[in-house]
């Protein structure tokens, strides 16, 4: 099943490196800390080659959206993390570009206003994870890579040891 498994860790690296770019495509990770995260690993059940991939948690939320809550976020967590995020370069920049001045003083302010609405009003999902589940390279692309490389492999199977 080499030749499965080759196909499986080429088509994982494809699906990693386009997770990386929709969310550069989205500027969607401040710290990069998502885009780091993101992993292939070749699985293998029984006789069932496979691939997995793994990243931070939250990334569901930041592919499908969060839907308003209207009540009031946890201050302690949710603000916290906001304010982290309010200290990264590109963000400050981005905040500073839409009038909000982001100073050491302003950001447990804006933490809180900025929970707040997301409490209120949700945010939209950028859809990086479900377009690349979603598109041809899955869709199109993965059955033309195993093909040959299943019937690589069941070749091999059927002759091995004659010769």
């Amino acid at each position: 099943m080499k030749n499965t498994a080759s196909a499986l860790r080429t088509f994982g690296g494809l699906i990693t490196s386009r997770l990386s770019e929709g969310l550069k495509d989205n500027n969607s990770d401040a710290s990069s800390d998502l885009d780091s995260s993101i992993k292939f690993k070749p699985t293998k059940s029984g006789d069932i080659d496979g691939i997995g991939v793994t990243m931070l948690d939250y990334y569901l939320e930041l592919d499908e959206g969060v839907k308003p809550k209207g009540k009031q976020p946890s201050y302690t967590v949710q603000s916290s993390d906001i304010a982290e995020w309010l200290t990264y370069p590109n963000v400050k920049q981005k905040m500073e570009q839409r009038g909000f001045k982001v100073t050491e003083r302003s950001i447990p302010s804006l933490a809180i206003n900025i929970a707040n609405r997301l409490t209120e009003d949700g945010r939209d999902g950028t859809n990086f994870f479900t377009n690349v589940i979603n598109s041809k390279l899955v869709t199109r692309d993965l059955p033309k890579m195993l093909e040959p490389a299943i019937g690589a492999d069941l070749e091999d199977l059927l002759f091995e040891g004659i010769e």
